[in-house]
């Protein structure tokens, strides 16, 4: 414990990782302004420009002729149990669809379009910079070394640094991220906005699988700093993998190779309901397929969870095999 305390400190004192905690706490608070200011109530300009909007639409003769003949046969066009009356309020759109822009939701701003997925994403990547970061210093500094002098059994080190990065990784995340929905929830009460109970559910579920994707992203790139014995290396093979990596998983010559893109997974395993265009799946005409696929929580964290035993594994190993 005493040596986890340690690193615990060196960890928190590392200039770098300061900066990048940082970074995490005033990208939080930016984008919750920026949904704020995007989702801001509608000004009485706003909904005269969309009912002028609307009025103009309903006078196009195309539109008129068709709400005409809905009328003459709403049956055909509405459905079974349709009237004559329902005509203009279906098929002329109303000031409504011309708002330019929607009210604060919770559920908007957790789906791919919004900014609480891009948070977690960028948070996420912090912290993985930070774990390569953190023991990147010790191997260029030699202090590493110096280290070992004093406590000479290496899994003991290994384990301490990778608990240090890990804990605090896992710290990070879940204070700038809570802290993103926190200012949304009290902008949502500041409007007199209902929030939904299952909203709330889903945010309270994202922010958790956020903090520990956060601390296995630490992880994993502590894990691979202590393999490749430079922050650059490992920086450069996961800039590597980000720009063609994905492009060559996805044409691999076998269907359903998107399922094994981290991205999918690490985007599934955040988003409540993720769905992504997996371009090795050919369907034909007539087929019942679908090159939209769905990504479980399950699936994507058994994937990442596996990658990360993988990493830490070898990582462990070869620490303690390698010499120093």
């Amino acid at each position: 414990m005493r040596l986890l305390a340690v690193e615990l400190n060196r960890f928190r004192s590392r200039r770098a990782i300061a900066l990048l905690v940082l970074a995490a706490a005033l990208l939080a608070v930016v984008l919750a302004g920026v949904t704020a200011w995007n989702t801001r109530p509608l000004s009485q300009e706003d909904r005269t420009d969309a009912q002028a909007q609307a009025a103009l639409e309903g006078e196009k003769p195309e539109l008129l002729q068709e709400v005409l003949a809905c009328k003459a046969a709403p049956r055909d066009f509405l459905g079974p149990t349709a009237t004559a009356d329902q005509c203009q309020d279906a098929l002329v759109p109303g000031p409504e669809a011309y708002y330019p822009r929607d009210a604060l939701s919770l559920r908007q701003a957790l789906s791919t379009s919004g900014l609480g997925l891009s948070l977690a994403v960028v948070v996420i990547s912090l912290m993985l910079i930070a774990g390569c970061t953190f023991v990147g210093a010790d191997w260029t500094s030699g202090s590493l070394t110096n280290q070992l002098l004093f406590v000479p059994r290496r899994a003991r080190v290994w384990l301490a640094k990778a608990g240090a990065v890990t804990l605090s990784a896992g710290v990070v995340a879940l204070v700038t991220i809570s802290a993103f929905w926190l200012i949304l929830g009290l902008v949502a009460q500041a409007r007199g906005i209902s929030v939904p109970s299952s909203d709330v559910t889903h945010v309270v579920w994202h922010v958790l699988r956020a903090t520990v994707l956060a601390m296995g992203a630490a992880l994993g790139g502590f894990a691979l700093t202590m393999i490749f014995r430079h922050t650059v290396a490992t920086l450069a093979l996961l800039f590597v993998y980000s720009i063609g990596g994905e492009i060559i998983v996805n044409l691999l010559p076998f269907d359903g190779a998107g399922r094994w893109s981290v991205g999918n997974n690490a985007l599934g395993w955040l988003a409540p309901r993720y769905h992504y265009f997996d371009a090795s799946i050919q369907c034909t005409p007539g087929e019942r397929c679908s090159s939209t696929q769905m990504m479980t929580h399950l699936e994507s964290g058994t994937f990442l969870g596996i990658l990360l035993v993988i990493a830490v594994a070898v990582s462990l190993l070869w620490f303690n095999r390698r010499d120093v």
